[in-house]
């Protein structure tokens, strides 16, 4: 009986160990995995081009690829991914306003400019009433287009105090064109049915848009909508978001950007 109860003993003790072990190597190998997520392009795209030099600095990297703006934020939030890219600062500070999210920025990547493309017409000159003008319909980027549409293009005029403003908060529309709001990822199939639409960057590259052709106005660059690098704000000086923060900002992603997308999409580091 006794030998019997040693032997259970010392099973137990192994089965304890092993699991320890098992444990630690689990935890241990995920020590070494950064876990990202961003829309397919350019983030996604610039991801897995830098996979090999974040691997040599120690790190596995795991991607997720998001087709919903609202998505990885939450993700990052609740610790699904260690950082996302796909985002500018204004879009992020909403975000932080609307869900408490504790995310900060990281480092600012690339300006993805707001273009307006038309197959339809060749200068925004050439737009007449009647005409069907469409804009993202997420307030950040929404808002953006409206007030390219006041401040630059001088076509329209939005109601006072209003930080975010939609097509409701238009109060003169001169030309009477018909403003269409549509998910940010729908505009580029929907140019064969409008007059022309602002399209973010991200989407009019995996559109084959080409913007010295297709595009009719790009806004002035001035850092406001700078795409940024974004993590949890405990995490912001981790070995893991630096080494990211390393990899980025690099001379080869740099390259990468600016072969790649040739103006539609523009590196600021």
């Amino acid at each position: 009986m006794k030998k019997s109860r040693k032997i259970l003993s010392i099973l137990l003790c192994l089965v304890a160990v092993l699991s320890f072990t098992v444990g630690c190597s689990k935890t241990n190998a995920e020590d070494k995995v950064i876990k990202v997520g961003a829309t397919q392009v350019p983030g996604g795209d610039l991801f897995e081009y830098l996979k090999d030099d974040i691997k040599k600095e120690g790190y596995d990297l795991e991607i997720t690829i998001f087709d919903d703006y609202n998505l990885p934020n939450e993700a990052l939030d609740n610790g699904e991914i260690d950082a996302n890219l796909f985002q500018h600062k204004p879009y992020l500070d909403k975000a932080i306003s609307e869900k408490g999210y504790k995310l900060s920025p990281v480092v600012g990547l690339y300006e993805s400019p707001l273009y307006v493309y038309s197959y339809k017409i060749k200068s925004i000159d050439d737009l007449k009433a009647g005409d069907k003008f469409a804009l993202p319909d997420d307030p950040t980027n929404g808002s953006r287009a409206l007030k390219y549409l006041q401040d630059e293009l001088k076509l329209i005029k939005l109601k006072d105090g209003v930080d975010n403003p939609g097509v409701k908060d238009i109060v003169e529309n001169p030309k009477k064109i018909e403003f269409i709001e549509a998910n940010a990822a729908q505009l580029p199939s929907l140019l064969n049915d409008v007059t022309c639409a602002f399209i973010n960057g991200n989407y009019a590259v995996a559109a084959n848009l080409d913007a010295n052709k297709d595009s009719i106005y790009c806004p002035k660059i001035d850092g406001t909508y700078t795409n940024i690098l974004v993590s949890r704000t405990d995490d912001v000086d981790s070995e893991k978001i630096q080494v990211l923060k390393k990899v980025l900002t690099s001379e080869k992603s740099k390259k990468f950007l600016e072969e790649n997308y040739k103006g539609v999409i523009v590196p600021v580091f």
